[in-house]
């Protein structure tokens, strides 16, 4: 960083780059004004391409294939037939196979997984802290049942 440079303005460098972009577009529409009053289709046709290149048509280009630019509806009925059973979808059956669901992948930000679960990150319950709850609501259950079973146990011998 400079001494003397000063802070780039990020409103400025963001206008002169439209400016720049009108400027383009402008001279565009002059080229196309001027072009539209000749007579000459191969003039119009070149002008026309370099100033505005066709966008890409996805329907025409060769990378995809028919099923990924169309797929079926849902509840579509022609999915099912005469009985209303659904068909069977060879074609997806196929494309399942290829690309089995994964599990999702393990989280980038390993050390907020850290911190969820050593409880340090205010907010959230600490794995640990629930772990020990469980264990302690476990234990109590258990005392309440070994007390139960000991009182139905202790009024039902003397009587046998």
């Amino acid at each position: 960083m400079g001494w003397f440079g000063g802070k780039s303005d990020t409103m400025k460098s963001r206008a002169r780059e439209l400016n720049s972009q009108i400027e383009q577009l402008e001279q565009q529409i002059s080229d196309l004004e001027h072009v539209s009053t000749s007579r000459n289709a191969t003039e119009i046709r070149t002008t026309l391409e370099e100033t505005s290149p066709l966008p890409k048509d996805p329907i025409l280009s060769n990378d995809s294939t028919p099923a990924e630019l169309f797929p079926p509806e849902p509840d579509s009925p022609r999915l099912y037939n005469d009985q209303g059973v659904r068909k069977f979808d060879l074609h997806g059956w196929w494309q399942r196979l290829k690309k089995p669901d994964t599990a999702p992948e393990p989280t980038p930000n390993e050390k907020l997984v850290t911190y969820l679960a050593a409880g340090r990150n205010h907010g959230y319950t600490a794995l640990r802290k629930e772990t020990r709850v469980a264990r302690n609501r476990l234990i109590l259950l258990t005392l309440v049942l070994i007390a139960v079973l000991w009182s139905i146990l202790s009024l039902l011998i003397p009587q046998l």
